[in-house]
């Protein structure tokens, strides 16, 4: 087998691990959403998700406290909403009340899910 050389600018094409999740998170009442997309399954029993996430996000900082997230896929509908929450921080934007999106109470962790939009 040959190998042909191939664009750097398009390697990450190939080897993109999973698909744009919007984790959320919560921190002294006020929820946070984040949108990332270098996630990958690490295991499955019991599940086991790695993420990468900047040890100077807003997000990174609630996790460390707290402990606790919610990993939500999004549905086509919500490609705009998530890649407007990627591009703003939650520490100055309450990322629900700015995209119109509604937390809804999860029944293990205190981080809420993402429900319909409103």
């Amino acid at each position: 087998m040959t190998k042909i050389p191939f664009p750097l600018s398009k390697v990450y094409t190939l080897i993109e691990p999973g698909p744009v999740v919007m984790m959320t998170t919560v921190h002294k009442g006020r929820p946070n959403i984040m949108t990332l997309s270098w996630s990958t399954m690490i295991d499955f029993n019991p599940p086991l998700l790695g993420c990468v996430i900047s040890d100077r996000s807003y997000t990174f900082d609630i996790l460390k406290t707290t402990g606790e997230c919610v990993i939500n896929i999004p549905a086509v509908e919500l490609a705009k909403k998530a890649v407007a929450c990627g591009n703003v921080s939650g520490r100055t934007v309450d990322k629900f009340k700015a995209f119109r999106l509604t937390p809804v109470k999860a029944s293990c962790v205190k981080a809420p899910m993402i429900g319909e939009c409103y």
